[in-house]
């Protein structure tokens, strides 16, 4: 029995000490940016494709300010050429998104723009989540963005797309939920044009988390420091091997 016990000790204290040893590796990586930016934050470089240049400050939209403004109240807003609006495309688009989720545990969130000419974009979802229609004016490319304040999301095809003539055009994101409840998770497109975004279209779907026994433990786990994780492993390793040693030592 007692060896039983040293020999539990010695386990608990070599998994405390992997736990902590990642936990401590981890903080120690730069945390990669998947939160989206609100709109007009986001500014694209000279190219369709080009990645976003991420700014977060509340004064980066580009603004027509008129000469006559002096009401701080008063804000312009972006001029956005005739002929470039009459470029843009109306075409059905559709998301998916689960209506519940487990706490820690990542599910997948998939947008589809159709430009075929099919009166639908549904055709290219799963259909085992909550389906939402719509429609939406677009541009050659677009990029969508999928954001939320207790979500943590990762993208898993391209953000930036050229739009199809042949076949739907298809985001995908793993995403993960911090916190439970009910949680807003916003889906957001974008025009590119001639190096700005221009939003188009944008989604709030609210997701009800759950969390599980297991859920709870990754959570409290996670909340301990990886230090005070790494000092309980090597406390109970080392009362496991004294107690372990001393039971065969009487013996």
């Amino acid at each position: 029995m007692f060896r039983f016990f040293f020999l539990l000790l010695i386990l608990i204290g070599l998994g405390a000490l992997a736990f902590g040893g990642y936990q401590y590796m981890q903080t120690q990586e730069e945390p990669a940016v998947t939160a989206a930016p609100p709109p007009g934050s986001i500014g694209f470089e000279s190219g369709a494709a080009s990645e976003p240049i991420i700014s977060r400050s509340s004064n980066s939209r580009s603004m027509t300010m008129p000469s006559a403004a002096a009401d701080d109240d008063f804000f312009g807003v972006a001029s956005v050429d005739n002929s470039v609006m009459s470029a843009l495309r109306t075409v059905p688009i559709a998301h998916e998104t689960p209506s519940t989720a487990q706490f820690g545990r990542e599910f997948t969130v998939t947008l589809a723009v159709d430009a075929t000419g099919d009166d639908t974009a549904i055709d290219a979802l799963s259909g085992r989540g909550n389906v939402v229609e719509g429609e939406a004016q677009i541009s050659s490319s677009v990029t969508a963005l999928v954001s939320g304040d207790t979500f943590e999301v990762r993208s898993i095809t391209p953000e930036t797309q050229l739009i199809s003539p042949v076949t739907e055009n298809v985001w995908r994101w793993k995403v993960t939920p911090t916190a439970v409840g009910s949680q807003e998770l916003v889906i957001e497109l974008f025009a590119n044009l001639d190096g700005q975004a221009l939003p188009l279209r944008t989604f709030r779907d609210e997701v009800d988390v759950d969390v599980s026994r297991i859920g709870q433990a990754i959570a409290i786990a996670k909340s301990v420091s990886p230090i005070t994780v790494v000092a309980g492993g090597i406390g109970s390793l080392l009362a496991g091997l004294f107690g372990f040693v001393g039971f065969f030592r009487r013996r």
